[in-house]
């Protein structure tokens, strides 16, 4: 998976680093919170303060409105993916089978 970038509205382009247990913990409660109630204007605020505190952005005033969503989608499953990598390789052992 390619490691996500974003654009801020004066052009400056900012890879993510590599998430720490505290990112992974942030996105992981934030996932859990449930938004129905949310307006769009709520959702947008937090989406991009999301974004802000994952890639060390100042300010979520910097972030173009229209690279909120697919920008925080983009990190949120970057991060998620990254700490089920090594769970993945884990072996799998197999149950005994019960004796007849």
């Amino acid at each position: 998976m390619d490691t996500p970038k974003i654009t801020l509205v004066n052009g400056k382009e900012i890879t993510l680093a590599r998430p720490t247990m505290k990112t992974w913990r942030l996105v992981a409660e934030y996932d859990e919170i449930d938004k129905s109630e949310w307006g769009l204007a709520k959702l947008m605020t937090e989406h991009a303060r999301m974004i802000a505190e994952m890639y060390g952005i100042e300010s979520e005033d910097e972030i173009d409105p229209a690279d909120v969503l697919p920008g925080y989608i983009a990190a949120a499953t970057y991060v998620i993916n990254i700490a089920n990598e090594k769970l993945n390789k884990l072996p799998n052992e197999k149950p005994e089978k019960a004796k007849e």
